[in-house]
């Protein structure tokens, strides 16, 4: 080969290589821009605990927001063994913090660290068991469930 063909064949080279590593950066950027994304999602995502408690004249349920926005919250409920469930999102909860307000469960608002306790009144016999399903909201109003059980309700 002489001198010329040489020269040409290293400029080609490494042309070549600075379109591949130009390719690798920007297929990096990309993927490291859609990874953060992914990530975003996942932080934003409901997650919640619910404790629930029963007596003669309801349930009292306290929720508190592990990670995510809760917008509203629900009580599906029924006798055990039924196949038919009643949905209460009507009731009054006392929010923590420094204030303590009253609100309707279906607009209550609260973000991560945050919590309430809900009254959701219903007629219950005592002896009886029931079965429950705690449906919360997040931000862009589809239903998370964070708790289900079964609950007997006491005889005093």
């Amino acid at each position: 080969m002489n001198q010329k063909t040489r020269r040409k064949l290293r400029g080609l080279t490494t042309v070549e290589a600075l379109l591949i590593a130009a390719g690798f950066i920007i297929v990096g950027v990309i993927g490291a821009l859609t990874f953060q994304q992914i990530g975003k999602s996942a932080a934003e995502a409901l997650r919640a605990n619910a404790i629930v408690t029963a007596d003669r004249g309801g349930f009292d349920v306290t929720v508190e927001v592990l990670n995510g926005r809760l917008q509203g919250i629900a009580l599906q409920w029924g006798q055990s063994g039924s196949q038919q469930m009643n949905t209460v999102t009507q009731g009054s909860c006392v929010k923590g913090g420094q204030s303590v307000q009253t609100a309707q469960p279906s607009q209550l608002t609260l973000v991560a660290g945050q919590s309430a306790t809900c009254r959701f009144s219903a007629t219950l016999s005592p002896g009886t068991q029931y079965v429950y399903v705690v449906v919360a909201y997040d931000a862009s109003g589809k239903a998370v469930q964070i708790a289900k059980g079964v609950i007997t309700v006491g005889i005093s």
